[in-house]
């Protein structure tokens, strides 16, 4: 079975790290699993070979610079070559990630960073960057670009189109045609955007989109063709309200499927990618959740009603239930957890992981999933996934 990974760090406030006392008596694994890595290519020749589990950094700017430092060491020493940020993450995290680079005078260490973001115009309104006519769409992503250029050194591996175009007011899509495909790649294959990245790929794009994109490059060679798709994938799956708006999803039977959107990589994220967000269990981090919505907050607004529901409850306590059992057959001492990143890990159509743990234990802890991932049976999928 072929083994992915997968797992994007959200602010999200859930699960408990525990484990039967019989796991607690088991010995520690013998040093971390190796790394993997896999080849993405627009082209023969214009090939990158990445990590495939990708250190995300929206966290690491919300840590002084001595912290974030040591994460991002740990991750190299742990075979991590890929790094994912964006000039909107938290802190100014994409310029601190570029001096990083810059004083390691390191030309093996890549990066993921995007563009296209909404402007953000109030509360639940955003206005896409990504509609009207080429010159306009090359403008809007050249006055982001150019920041993540800059910053980076001029060392933009992959760009990500973060969200595909479409408007919203309070939070409601609003109802009108989306540009054509064909518009939106012409803008990035413009000389003064393209030189600035080496390979393209879109993020919280819908399938059929996706697709289209890979045709439509397919049709003309002067069009980029996107290599890397980052939808969100979790055992704990978005309900109807996705957890910011433009957000999409994949699900269990898709990443399943080694045929799914053959000719893109895949790059999931969710509620997962560290352990800063493990709280007390299930119920209370409904319930922290739940008063977060309810005094206004922005991102608990909708995050809350996409997680807390009762199929993802189940879910969350089957895996509690999987993590004891595993533990006491093989001598283990898993955390629920890493049981969850696992689940996502094991997916045969999952190519890259990005991470997002906020201190060296966190991350130790993530690339130990690997090893548990490893291990796990389309059986053990279905039995985490299904009621």
């Amino acid at each position: 079975m072929k083994r992915g990974f997968a797992a994007y760090l959200l602010p999200v406030l859930l699960l408990s790290s525990a484990c039967t006392p019989g796991a607690r008596r088991a010995a520690a694994p013998p040093g971390p699993p190796p790394m993997e890595y896999s080849e993405l290519c627009e082209a023969p020749g214009r090939c990158l070979i990445l990590s495939r589990l990708v250190l995300g950094t929206d966290h690491l700017g919300k840590m002084d610079n001595a912290k974030t430092i040591e994460v991002l060491d740990e991750a190299v020493k742990l075979g991590i070559n890929t790094f994912d940020t964006a000039p909107i993450y938290a802190r100014n995290i994409e310029a601190r990630l570029g001096e990083w680079l810059k004083a390691g005078g390191r030309s093996d260490l890549y990066v993921i960073s995007k563009g296209g973001f909404p402007r953000d115009l109030g509360p639940g309104t955003y206005e896409s960057r990504l509609k009207g006519s080429k010159e306009e769409i090359t403008r809007n992503i050249q006055e982001e670009i150019d920041i993540s250029d800059r910053q980076l050194n001029h060392r933009i591996a992959v760009y990500l189109l973060h969200r595909d175009d479409a408007d919203f007011r309070d939070y409601a899509r609003v109802d009108r045609p989306q540009t054509p495909i064909g518009v939106i790649l012409s803008a990035l294959a413009v000389p003064e955007l393209r030189r600035n990245y080496r390979l393209l790929g879109v993020s919280n794009w819908e399938m059929p989109r996706v697709r289209e994109a890979l045709a439509q490059a397919a049709l003309d060679p002067g069009l980029p063709r996107p290599v890397l798709s980052s939808p969100y994938f979790s055992l704990l799956e978005m309900s109807s309200t996705t957890t910011h708006s433009g957000g999409a999803q994949v699900k269990h039977a898709d990443l399943l499927d080694p045929a799914f959107l053959e000719g893109i990589k895949l790059m999931p994220y969710s509620p997962l990618g560290g352990f800063s967000i493990v709280r007390r269990g299930w119920g209370a981090a409904r319930r922290e959740a739940l008063r977060l919505k309810r005094e206004g907050d922005r991102y608990w607004g909708h995050a809350y009603d996409a997680i807390f529901h009762p199929a993802n409850e189940r879910r969350f306590k089957r895996a509690l239930k999987f993590a004891k059992k595993f533990n006491a057959a093989h001598g283990t001492a898993y955390t629920v957890d890493q049981v969850l990143n696992a689940y996502v890990l094991a997916h045969p159509r999952v190519n890259f992981l990005a991470i997002g743990p906020r201190d060296v234990d966190q991350l130790r802890k993530t690339v130990e999933s690997l090893r548990l991932a490893r291990q796990l049976t389309p059986a053990d999928l279905d039995y985490l996934y299904n009621d």
